[in-house]
């Protein structure tokens, strides 16, 4: 059995908060068992992406069996709704907005700096700090963390954090590696078959047979280290962070044609390709939790389940969105609920009150500080800077780690995502959308009651007046006490940009009007834009209301691929496929001759008209 001991003079009352597996020392002490640690964490798997979260589509078995066995978190949130950003947060307990790596650029070869900017594209209102590229091995890792205090320690699947030797795992605390490397999804070098080798990955040579999935691989490689570490007699803690169920959207073809036949269009999740690749991630934890089992160590391993950020909703797989994050709003890549908001399971033996549910507000930076305690260890808060121990939760008791804060200074085009931080206090959450007024370029917020509007539909910013500037002053606060770098208005701003519209030209105008766009010019070819749009919004349909008070045209896109109607004086709904008016990166629409044209309701869908992005103008 894997169990080194650990020697303190404690009460048997204390004692039990570290760990259920005591016996007594030679001098009469209190002798208690070092736990090991299997913290996992998926990739992209949204909140509501497994059936103990609410899925009536994905059948999860095993994770709904740990599930059981622990407790479920309803409200963890990731410390960035990206995956490099976060997975550098769970392992230096710190926010991206401190560690500087704000975004998944952890692939990128050309190191990045993390500074301040005061320019950028003209129809941007705010300018955050750019974003570093790796994790820098300066950190006290939570890896080095353990490795100090005598664990064996072992990462298995994707990393993220740097494209050089010195930002890989090995740099951060891990002895044994495999994975590990800068790939952004699995890392094969067949584009249609990602998942499956040759892989570009030196840990992960020699290749196994060519039908088999990464996933299966990591976790036979994992298990392969479990057993031969329980041989040891020293405690073992691994991070087994799979590739599923990041793009691109692949799996075992046998388990695709298998939900198919399951799939039902009416269900709001129901991409067979997708349900197969869960199927593959349940599998794999669910033969990871039967290898403790199977060698006693299921009574003295600490198992943490948890995701980086919410499900894809920008992508289309099968006609839909890879998944579909309702009642959530929006997904990866932007800051809202469905962005952020990820399933969290932990369990704790013998300390976990098995089938137990927590409403306690967690994020990714709490995992380091609360592993320690967990393994009693000492707190390091020079270290984890931002994390706040959860054990009081896992107690059972009450935990209140204080004011949550998700920061996402970069405008992500394919989410929707306006520069913005989050401030969360118990029920509350506010947005401070930076410099993104359209009078002033002051910054503009919102405020929602996420216990009773999990959908935030309802912004409450005009009505909480009070709660909303307790709310700000507290971001305030931490910006000035931090030294975090900061943004600015930008300097290179249009001043014609309404929403995520922007006029090309002076020889018109952009305003909003009781919910709509309203375009007016009084020379021909005024055009606007938007650089909004989902990747998949290709595949989809544009949806949206027209009218037009003096019978003006409109052509949509661009040269060689236009599309023009002239609105009714009443409004009127068009539906025009993706592929006609989405060109590159860019969205455009022109108004043939003068005139009043208005659009409302602008929205975009996948094939099977789930709402992928939906456009709203201030």
């Amino acid at each position: 059995m894997n169990r080194r001991k650990f020697v303190r003079t404690i009460g048997i009352t204390a004692a039990l908060t570290v760990t259920n597996v005591l016996c007594l020392a030679d001098d009469g002490t209190i002798a208690a068992e070092r736990l090991n640690v299997v913290l996992i964490v998926c990739d992209d798997l949204g909140w509501r992406d497994t059936a103990v979260y609410g899925s009536t589509f994905y059948e999860t078995p095993n994770i709904d069996a740990l599930a059981a066995s622990g407790m479920r978190f309803t409200d963890a949130c990731s410390a960035n709704p990206l995956c490099s950003p976060t997975r550098a947060s769970i392992l230096t307990g710190q926010y991206p907005l401190r560690h500087g790596l704000t975004t998944a650029a952890g692939h990128i070869a050309k190191i990045q700096e993390h500074k301040e900017h005061h320019d950028g594209p003209e129809e941007i209102r705010g300018i955050g700090p750019s974003s570093l590229n790796y994790l820098d091995s300066t950190y006290t890792t939570l890896g080095k963390t353990m490795k100090a205090d005598g664990y064996a320690t072992a990462f298995f699947g994707k990393w993220h954090l740097g494209c050089k030797m010195e930002h890989w795992p090995e740099s951060h605390g891990f002895d044994y590696v495999k994975g590990g490397r800068e790939h952004p999804g699995p890392p094969g070098t067949n584009p249609g078959r990602k998942f499956y080798p040759p892989w570009d990955c030196d840990t992960l040579k020699p290749y196994p047979s060519a039908g088999t999935h990464v996933d299966d691989y990591i976790t036979d490689l994992t298990i392969n280290y479990i057993k031969k570490q329980n041989t040891t007699g020293k405690p073992f803690f691994i991070c087994h962070w799979p590739y599923s169920v990041h793009a691109p959207y692949q799996s075992k073809p046998e388990l695709i044609e298998k939900w198919k036949k399951k799939a039902d269009p009416q269900n709001p999740q129901h991409s067979p390709t997708m349900a197969a690749m869960i199927e593959v991630l349940d599998t794999n934890i669910g033969r990871l939790m039967q290898v403790l089992k199977d060698n006693g160590l299921d009574k003295n391993t600490i198992v943490i389940f948890t995701s980086d950020n919410g499900g894809n909703m920008y992508d289309t797989v099968d006609g839909t969105t890879p998944t579909n994050n309702h009642p959530l709003r929006n997904g990866k890549g932007n800051n809202y609920e469905g962005g952020t908001r990820v399933p969290l399971i932990v369990r704790w033996p013998g300390v976990t009150k098995p089938g137990s549910v927590s409403s306690s507000v967690v994020s990714s930076v709490d995992h380091y500080p609360a592993i320690l305690e967990m393994t009693g260890q000492e707190l390091r808060p020079d270290d984890h800077k931002d994390g706040k121990s959860y054990v009081p939760a896992l107690q059972g008791q009450p935990f209140d780690r204080g004011p949550t804060i998700c920061d996402m200074p970069h405008p992500v085009m394919a989410s929707y995502n306006i520069p913005n931080t989050f401030v969360r206090m118990g029920d509350w959450k506010m947005y401070r959308f930076w410099h993104d007024s359209p009078k002033g370029q002051s910054h503009r917020y919102e405020l929602y009651n996420v216990r009773t509007d999990i959908s935030e539909s309802k912004d409450l910013s005009g009505e909480e007046t009070e709660r909303l500037a307790a709310m700000t002053a507290v971001l305030d606060t931490y910006y000035q006490e931090t030294g975090v770098l900061g943004y600015h208005p930008n300097r290179k701003y249009n001043k014609r940009t309404v929403g995520t519209w922007f006029a090309t030209s002076d020889e018109g105008t952009l305003s909003a009007e009781n919910g709509a766009l309203v375009i007016q010019c009084g020379k021909p070819e005024f055009t606007i834009r938007n650089h909004y749009f989902p990747p998949g919004g290709k595949d989809g349909v544009l949806i949206f209301e027209a009218r037009s008070p003096t019978g003006s045209s409109l052509t949509l896109a661009g040269p060689g691929n236009e599309n023009s109607l002239t609105p009714p004086r009443e409004w009127k709904e068009y539906l025009m496929p993706g592929h006609q008016v989405f060109i590159s990166r860019d969205f455009s629409a022109t108004m043939k001759e003068p005139g009043r044209i208005e659009l409302r309701n602008v929205r975009i869908t996948s094939p099977d008209k789930t709402e992928m992005m939906r456009y709203v103008f201030y």
